[in-house]
């Protein structure tokens, strides 16, 4: 197909050229009276009006308006000149380009008009028609004060047809001139409107003008720049300016090229074209292809010439290709605009690329391509030359979902075009470290998304605030503080709404996502996903669904054997701080039950036989959960399992532990308590920070910041030589700094802490993405704002947080630091003027210790 250089028609020219002739006489006419005039010296010029005469047809132009000094005759010649010059314009415009006057007298081949000319066409041939219809209108609003002495005939052959004599003579032509000035001066006017109005609406939209002014500019710009070179460079650009050009883009992009904005795209059912006839060009083909995106390809070689793969893909109609010979700009936003292209890949530009012919793209016709795509909005890429492109090829992997079909897990490494061989080795080394069913789990996850907001539309935008954030609690009975299941057995409401429980079942979904390991989420079947979803209920049916779902190995022997309950601390969250007891009650249990906060990498000790069940603690439903939990222990371990109640840290450092021995004691069974290392106090110490340190902190205090249902507590007060540490706190840090800070606060025993104490949020202790942020009281709200969060996280407040930082400071209860500029002091040099400080991840000694024991 060969693409065509739309431009505006030539008959509008030669309409305009005609136009100037004769409206350039008719100003003359009214700007030289009397002298025009049938007796004056220039009579003959305008020989066809004084035929008539016209000056006693219409007293507007005759000697009667010339006396008495009417300006309406000379404001209508006045916009006969501005008609005039719109269209000498307009002229010029079309039939000339600002490059042709370029110090290297070389016009571009690509630009025959300036982008401007159909603007200037339009403006005059609306002057034309609107100046004559005001002539009819100053008429026919003053009552034909200036041609309503004429007959008829006179008024319509002469004044309206504006002819010769000749129509007076012969009166059987006098409908012809009528129809040959309504033709010349309103219907051809209206016409050239509506051509060129048409031009510009289809101009505007692609952003005609601006492109072609852009890349005339540019045009200009390189020509002037090269003033200096031989006549012959100007003619000619070589093969090695081309490839020296490609490697100047290259370095530059190196030294200026920002950070790229990762997103995902989805093309379905959108036109995409590429650009090339290699197998690079046939490999984006059919990654757009199983996108499901339209494909086009298009190159300067016959069909015949394709890569063979590419030829496969067009034989096999996937494709459609069309062969391209002028390659303008204006042909490029011609094809782009016509096919509604919303994507560009341009393949041809490699070295190498070519394909039986050896054509490879140079750089002038690249950056044409990629500044007519820029100019039309529609994202390029450019092969091997970033700074041309406005999007890159990232290597991608897909992994295999359930049934091994492809999931909708996607993973993507960009170098920004800096690297795509090393991009492909650094994406192998991410997929080989995840788990080959984490397709699945991502597909399960988005199973349990549809399932949760099934009744109502909600997004994941619908819960506001951090994952941790507080909610109103559920009010359900505890049994540890009843005593009795029996005193259960009836119903209650939850007082929810449906809205509510569906917000509640989406921030379950997003705290499985956070907590549950990958081969869990993976392992989960159909019913498994309907089950998570439900809210606790307390009643008998749901316990019994609950233990008949519990099937061990040991029940085919047909021996009851008597069962066992134990509760084990997980410790902070990496294996290599499990306890060895622990360890082994995981490896010989039965039945685990497991709180949410246990990493995943603790779960996947668990043997894949064994029956494991974690709890369903959604947000405000810490109670129901807490009841779940030991109503299924208990039912397993009357069943004769071996139940673990595992629980993250240490069972009875707020770990509700207690309460779960007391109610399994009621119901005849001891358990066995082994304990696990608590995040209090390891946590601290994996940020390389005591919570005891002479001179610094000479006590310890250990709190929660939120007691039963949600509700606050009484939180110690400020004591300089102590170190508080607050577990499950962070979601209410907003509260929780106001109650430390306010001077007359109910909530707090003891004095206020100053906005400048030290504080650390801890999260994620002992796993290889642990962080902490250190700040002040003052300022660790905001800091916190921007930030991402990254749960579980605890707090540490007090001056241990900084004690041991660069060369210590274990100083600050001597007296020279007594005072609170003192103090301040400290904390000013400590963060150096920052609001924040963060450090994350393992020491390289921990790491190499931790991942040994694994």
């Amino acid at each position: 197909m060969q693409l065509q250089d739309r431009r505006p028609p030539i008959w509008v020219s030669w309409w305009m050229a005609f136009s100037i002739i004769i409206v350039s006489w008719d100003a003359g006419y009214c700007f030289m009276r009397p002298r025009s005039f049938g007796q004056g010296d220039l009579a003959w010029i305008w020989a066809p009006y004084n035929w008539v005469p016209y000056s006693t047809v219409d007293y507007l132009y005759g000697q009667q308006a010339l006396d008495s000094g009417d300006g309406f005759t000379n404001a209508q010649a006045l916009m006969n000149v501005i008609e005039i010059f719109l269209a000498v314009e307009y002229l010029y415009l079309r039939h000339t380009s600002p490059s042709t006057l370029s110090s290297s007298k070389k016009s571009n081949p690509s630009h025959r008009y300036h982008a401007h000319a159909p603007l200037v066409g339009f403006a005059g041939a609306l002057m034309t028609l609107s100046k004559t219809s005001l002539y009819f209108l100053q008429e026919y609003f003053c009552n034909w004060c200036m041609v309503g002495h004429n007959d008829r005939f006179t008024f319509w052959a002469v004044w309206v047809a504006t002819n010769t004599r000749y129509c007076l003579e012969h009166r059987r032509i006098m409908l012809t001139c009528h129809s040959y000035f309504n033709s010349t001066w309103i219907v051809i006017p209206f016409i050239v409107c509506v051509v060129l109005g048409r031009f510009i609406a289809q101009a505007l939209m692609r952003d005609t003008a601006n492109q072609i002014a852009y890349l005339e500019w540019s045009t200009a710009q390189q020509s002037s720049s090269s003033t200096a070179t031989p006549h012959t460079a100007l003619n000619t650009i070589s093969e090695e300016s081309e490839v020296a050009e490609i490697e100047s883009d290259a370095q530059i992009s190196l030294a200026t090229s920002p950070a790229a904005l990762p997103l995902t795209f989805h093309p379905q059912g959108l036109s995409v074209l590429i650009v090339g006839s290699n197998r690079l060009a046939a490999t984006r083909a059919s990654t757009f292809l199983e996108a499901g995106a339209k494909v086009l390809v298009t190159s300067r070689l016959p069909l015949s010439e394709l890569a063979a793969e590419m030829r496969l893909l067009e034989e096999a109609g996937r494709v459609s290709y069309t062969q391209i010979n002028g390659e303008t700009s204006r042909a490029w936003s011609t094809l782009l605009t016509d096919r509604a292209i919303s994507l560009v890949c341009v393949t041809d530009t490699l070295i190498g690329s070519g394909s039986g012919s050896g054509y490879r793209r140079p750089a002038s016709s690249a950056k044409i391509i990629s500044e007519t795509c820029q100019s039309l909005r529609i994202p390029v890429n450019i092969s091997d030359q970033p700074l041309l492109s406005t999007y890159t090829f990232p290597s991608v992997h897909r992994f295999i979902g359930q049934s091994g079909e492809p999931s909708n897990l996607q993973v993507a490494v960009t170098t920004n075009g800096q690297g795509c061989r090393l991009s492909g080795r650094i994406k192998r080394e991410i997929v080989s470290r995840l788990p080959a069913n984490v397709g699945a789990a991502v597909d399960n996850v988005g199973k349990l998304r549809s399932k949760a907001k099934a009744a109502r539309k909600l997004s994941e935008e619908d819960n506001e605030g951090p994952l941790n954030s507080p909610v109103p609690q559920i009010s359900t009975p505890s049994l540890s503080r009843v005593g009795s299941s029996e005193k259960l057995n009836g119903h209650f409401e939850f007082g929810l709404s449906e809205e509510e429980q569906q917000l509640r079942r989406m921030r379950w979904v997003h705290q499985m996502s956070e907590y549950y390991s990958f081969e869990h989420l993976a392992r989960l079947k159909e019913s498994d996903l309907d089950q998570a979803l439900k809210l606790w209920s307390n009643s008998s049916s749901n316990l019994s669904s609950h233990s008949d779902g519990i099937h061990l190995p040991h029940h085919e022997s047909g021996i009851k054997r008597k069962g066992r309950i134990l509760l084990i601390g997980s410790g902070p969250g990496h294996p290599g701080l499990l306890t060895v007891a622990a360890h082994h009650a995981l490896k010989t249990a039965t039945l685990i039950l497991s709180d949410k906060l246990v990493p995943s990498e603790i779960l996947a000790l668990i043997p894949s036989t064994t029956k494991l069940h974690i709890a369903k603690k959604f947000p405000g439903n810490a109670e129901g959960a807490q009841n779940e939990m030991m109503e299924l222990a208990l039912a397993g371990a009357q069943s004769g399992e071996v139940v673990v109640r595992l629980k993250q840290g240490d069972p009875f450092v707020y770990g509700r532990g207690g309460e779960e021995v007391l109610y399994f004691r009621e119901h005849g069974f001891e358990s066995m308590v082994i304990p696990g290392i608590s995040s209090a106090l390891a946590a601290p110490l994996m940020m390389g920070i005591p919570v005891t340190q002479r001179g610094v902190a000479e006590s310890l205090v250990m709190c929660t910041g939120v007691g039963r249902q949600g509700k606050s507590v009484k939180l110690p007060g400020y004591i300089k030589s102590r170190t508080l540490v607050m577990l499950m706190g962070v979601a209410r840090i907003n509260q929780i700094i106001d109650t430390f800070i306010s001077q007359n606060s109910e909530g707090r025993d003891g004095e206020s802490y100053p906005e400048y104490l030290p504080i650390g949020i801890i999260e994620r202790a002992s796993s290889p993405d642990q962080r902490i942020i250190l700040s002040t009281l003052g300022k660790i709200e905001e800091s916190l704002k921007k930030l991402d969060e990254r749960p579980p996280g605890m707090m540490i407040v007090g001056w241990a947080a900084l004690c041991l930082e660069g060369k210590g400071r274990v100083d600050v209860l001597d007296t020279i630091n007594s005072s609170n500029k003192d103090e301040q002091a400290i904390v000013v040099e400590w963060l150096k003027d920052e609001d924040y400080k963060i450090r994350e991840g393992l020491a390289e000694g921990w790491k190499e210790i931790l991942e040994g024991v694994q």
